[in-house]
């Protein structure tokens, strides 16, 4: 009787201990529809747990800035299986980037997660550097997430070990997502820049920069993505670098 009791004293803790762990965990990665926003360095981190084992075809991340209209897609989260979910966004819009998590099943079912939002000031995107390798941080966030490991932690590694200097002439604007020319003596000098994919295509050429400002309207460019640029000065190579298309 005396070990009946024991027993039974044991297990009613293991009970209770598993369901408070299933509420932490909870807390941490709520179920789809729902799920968490966390921002590290400028970056959104988007969590979730999906409870569907099979049947997903596809799952996609739209943003929007108004919260109802205006909706785009900007990425497709490669686990489509039962469990914990993460997709890093590391170009958040300046202001409020509100999220809906979409599913469609192989049925020809949709299913759309709440709408969920985080508010990004300038002193926030300031804090953004430019990740060359935005699939490899998808990468490396989702093993972090399947290893029960920290995703923040990925996040602070790209970032800390960014090598990427962005130029004082060709850039990206933060705030709006356009490439910024500035080139203060540009109606006497002849400069010409070029823009190149990841595959090395030339993919844009602006034969002279006829302004000291230019402000190229990011969609010129066909796809999202890191670009490489090339900077002439009278036909000179003066500078190369990279601009993030977001």
């Amino acid at each position: 009787m005396k070990n009946k009791l024991i027993y039974s004293i044991s297990f009613l803790l293991m009970s209770l201990f598993s369901i408070n762990k299933c509420y932490a965990q909870a807390d941490i990665i709520p179920v789809l529809p729902d799920f968490n926003i966390e921002t590290k360095d400028g970056i959104n981190i988007l969590t979730f747990y999906n409870t569907y084992e099979y049947g997903i075809k596809v799952i996609t991340v739209s943003r929007s800035n108004d919260s109802s209209v205006n909706f785009t897609t900007i990425g497709t989260i490669p686990q489509t299986k039962r469990g914990n979910a993460v997709f890093i966004d590391a170009h958040p819009l300046l202001g409020k980037n509100w999220y809906q998590i979409k599913m469609e099943f192989t049925s020809g079912v949709d299913f759309s997660s709440n709408l969920n939002h985080v508010t990004l000031d300038s002193a926030d995107l300031k804090q953004q550097k430019a990740i060359i390798n935005t699939e490899q941080l998808q990468e490396d966030a989702n093993k972090a997430m399947e290893n029960s490991k920290s995703v923040i932690a990925v996040v602070e590694s790209q970032v800390k070990n960014s090598n990427f200097v962005q130029s004082k002439y060709v850039f990206t604007n933060t705030f709006t997502g356009h490439v910024n020319i500035e080139l203060k003596d540009a109606y006497t000098t002849n400069y010409r820049v070029e823009f190149y994919n990841q595959n090395k295509k030339k993919v844009l050429t602006i034969p002279r920069v006829k302004e000291p400002v230019v402000i190229l309207d990011k969609r010129n460019f066909n796809n999202l993505g890191l670009y490489s640029f090339k900077l002439y000065k009278n036909d000179k190579l003066m500078e190369d670098g990279f601009v993030s298309i977001y």
